[in-house]
């Protein structure tokens, strides 16, 4: 075996001797370590007698670089067989400089399809409580996963243990998955044989699921799991050369947001890669040849509670979808489970019939019970089948809450300051939410939940599936100072519909951590919130940047819809007034995205200070101050003109939104 010690030294300037390795928290320097780790396995493979394959290749790490091994070997699953981890910190902010994302291994068990790992833990390391919450997720999510702990500090115990575990993965490697799924903080990235890129220049996750011979899901995601779609960024996806060079497919594209259905026929190049295009919005892509039926899960819920309950009964409806391009008949499902104490009362489902593009909630529910109590995730595999014997699996990850007690003693915050815990133990006076800060939530204000901790409170994060809340806002707050771990708590800011009905109650489950490093107490429990009054909150403004020469970009949220927005940018004496749209014209990326854009005609190099003015449906206004500068430059000069290439004409679309064969 040869084991190569890379070098992470990263220094933001020449010759400064700067010890934070790899560019991570913080993210300071364009040199980014893990897109030069292809070249390092080729120059390895080139200069030295190796096995060059993925299953003779493997990463491991202590502390931050235990880390970096898991990030790796799941950025580039189809390099590395296998992955190890000495105690490494569980969440670092990584990724382009300028708009890094907050890559936490708990969520991102995905990546790791086709991959053997491990990690070790010390009953005496300073990360243990974040290991533990780690593998409360992996275990029942990774099939290949193994974890041990030592009684140990903060170090490498059982150093051959770890090695006999790469040499058995050598031994007996796991072949390419049939089915995989990768998140990935890059605009740019290659996996398995898939190339993605896309115009993405604020912080996000590119994701795809359920990727097989078949299809795939893509979707851009603020975060993981469930942060705010980004359907405005244009996705180039190229599929791996799976496919017949110079054969023609039926490709289904379904927005599973829209319901808007297209189709079209794609041929494979020389190489037999598909080349398509989709934007950051939830598309489940179909791939035929023979115009076959395609079946997968479009989406799940929880039928009669807010959530699933860990030790109680559960009961979920499956939403069916054909993604191909024939009827599928005689549909069937039956669902399983890898995972132990897991018992599916009830885990068949019928259809008679599915249409191409069509996607029916499944009349039966699917009920099971987890009976361990404490268990927060279940993983299913739900095996469809039609009457021609097409037939795919599915798995579905569900997230469970154990049965919590109802919490009396809880504040609303609706845009009041009161005294908070930030950076797990100092104290500070603070702005939550957004509204008219009279304690009661009403509709069209963003709330926090607040709970007494001692001389402060602590703002909590938040699950539910209530309709009246949109949750895909959140806040992270830091305590590398206080734990030196690199990790975050979090804070959810769920905006109430403007339309929320009188009188109705909101369920909230509850979760937060009280520092007592190194083990940490988690809290958990549920509260009611009653929504009262009507919209009084004007719109918020969440983000704004500059993109290309002149067109200025800005997020904004409201509980109903915006009727109208207007930005002045000053530098100096120079004020300049434009409108900002989100209909999709002038240069608005997407129609409808709440991102609200405006072209300036010739905007003069310099800074500018920005404040948008912004007014709802209800005549709800208000005028905010952006902070930090907004710089516009000259462009530049127009590259020389590229040789005119035959390209194939957009697919044109019929009455009912599909597209046909153009």
């Amino acid at each position: 075996m040869i084991v190569v010690r890379w070098d992470g030294y990263n220094p933001r300037t020449p010759g400064e001797n700067y010890p934070r390795p790899y560019n991570i928290s913080p993210v300071e320097t364009y040199r980014q370590f893990p897109l030069y780790f292809p070249e390092l396995v080729s120059y390895i493979d080139a200069n030295f007698r190796t096995l060059a394959d993925r299953e003779h290749r493997a990463t491991a790490g202590l502390s931050m670089g235990g880390f970096m091994s898991f990030w790796i070997a799941g950025k580039y699953p189809h390099l590395v067989g296998s992955a190890s981890n000495f105690m490494g910190s569980s969440e670092f902010y990584v990724g382009p400089n300028g708009f890094p994302s907050e890559y936490r291994h708990t969520e991102l068990y995905r990546n790791y399809e086709g991959l053997r790992t491990r990690i070790v833990l010390g009953s005496k390391d300073f990360i243990r409580w974040y290991h533990h919450r780690m593998n409360l997720i992996w275990d029942f999510t990774r099939p290949f996963h193994e974890h041990e702990e030592f009684d140990w500090d903060h170090g490498t115990p059982g150093m051959a243990k770890t090695l006999g575990f790469h040499m058995a993965a050598f031994r007996i490697p796991l072949p390419r998955p049939v089915l995989w799924h990768h998140a990935d903080v890059y605009p740019t990235f290659d996996v398995w044989g898939y190339s993605v890129s896309s115009d993405r220049r604020r912080p996000g996750f590119t994701v795809l699921e359920n990727v097989s011979r078949s299809g795939f899901r893509s979707s851009v995601r603020e975060w993981l799991p469930d942060g705010a779609l980004m359907p405005s960024v244009n996705l180039r996806i190229t599929t791996d050369a799976s496919y017949r060079p110079a054969a023609s497919y039926e490709i289904a594209d379904v927005n599973l947001d829209t319901g808007e259905v297209r189709r079209f026929r794609r041929t494979a190049d020389r190489s037999g890669r598909l080349h398509l295009a989709v934007n950051g919005a939830r598309h489940e892509v179909g791939i035929s040849e023979s115009g076959e039926p395609l079946l997968t899960v479009a989406d799940w819920r929880v039928v009669g509670a807010p959530w699933a309950t860990a030790g109680k009964p559960v009961r979920l409806k499956l939403a069916i979808l054909n993604k191909g391009a024939r009827a599928a008949r005689g549909i069937s499902a039956r669902i399983v489970s890898p995972n132990p104490e897991v018992v599916i009362n009830q885990g068949s489902l019928s259809l008679a019939t599915l249409g191409p593009g069509q996607r029916v909630l499944a009349p039966e529910e699917v009920l099971l019970l987890v009976s361990d109590a404490h268990r927060e995730i279940v993983q299913l595999r739900v095996r469809l089948r039609d009457a021609q014997s097409a037939s795919s699996e599915v798995p579905l990850e569900i997230p469970l809450f154990p049965d919590a007690p109802a919490l009396a003693d809880f504040r609303i915050v609706d845009g009041a300051k009161l005294p908070v815990w930030e950076r797990a133990v100092q104290r500070t006076e603070k702005t939550l939410g957004a509204g008219n800060a009279d304690g009661v939530a009403n509709p069209g204000e963003t709330i926090a939940i607040a709970l007494a901790d001692g001389e402060a409170f602590r703002a909590v994060e938040l699950f539910t599936s209530d309709t009246c809340v949109d949750l895909r806002l959140r806040l992270s707050d830091p305590w590398s100072n206080y734990d030196h771990v690199g990790a975050t708590a979090k804070i959810s800011l769920p905006l109430i519909s403007s339309s929320c009905p009188e009188g109705h109650e909101i369920p909230f489950f509850v979760r937060y951590q009280v520092p007592n490093k190194p083990d940490h107490i988690l809290k958990e429990g549920m509260v009611k919130v009653r929504v009262t009054g009507r919209d009084r909150t004007p719109p918020q403004v969440l983000w704004a940047q500059v993109s290309g020469w002149n067109r200025l970009e800005v997020g904004i949220r409201d509980g109903g819809r915006v009727r109208s927005t207007t930005a002045t940018l000053r530098n100096g004496d120079s004020i300049l007034k434009i409108p900002l749209n989100d209909d999709g014209l002038a240069g608005d990326a997407l129609a409808g995205d709440a991102i609200f854009t405006g072209l300036l005609p010739n905007p003069a190099p310099g800074r500018y200070k920005l404040t948008i003015l912004a007014t709802d449906e209800f005549e709800n206004s208000a005028e905010t101050p952006v902070q930090g500068d907004f710089e516009f430059t000259l462009p530049s000069p127009a590259p020389k003109p590229e040789p005119r290439v035959a390209r194939e004409p957009l697919p044109s679309r019929d009455r009912q939104g599909a597209a046909a064969q153009a």
